[in-house]
């Protein structure tokens, strides 16, 4: 299944109950956006940016975003990028 850009828009992901295993929700949410901008196309992430980024976990006594469902998304989103998506314009 191929990802738009609303679909990057409206993902959800769940607070981890852990700080260890999750990732800084501002630091990921940055990185959303770029996605989406890339999907309509007025950002340039390559399928490789997206396999190689990281984030920080969040700070002490702060929960954020459960990693695995993070990485899990992003996983559809490289697929997406390798399948030459067509940007979305408009």
């Amino acid at each position: 299944m191929s990802l738009g850009p609303d679909d990057v828009r409206d993902v959800t992901f769940s607070l981890a109950l852990i700080s260890k295993n999750a990732y800084d929700e501002a630091e990921v949410d940055a990185f959303l956006d770029r996605i989406e901008a890339t999907l309509r196309g007025s950002d340039d992430l390559a399928a490789r940016h997206v396999r190689e980024v990281t984030f920080s976990s969040p700070s002490l006594g702060r929960r954020g975003y459960a990693k695995e469902e993070v990485d899990a998304f992003l996983s559809q989103v490289v697929q997406t990028l390798e399948g030459g998506h067509a940007p979305t314009t408009g």
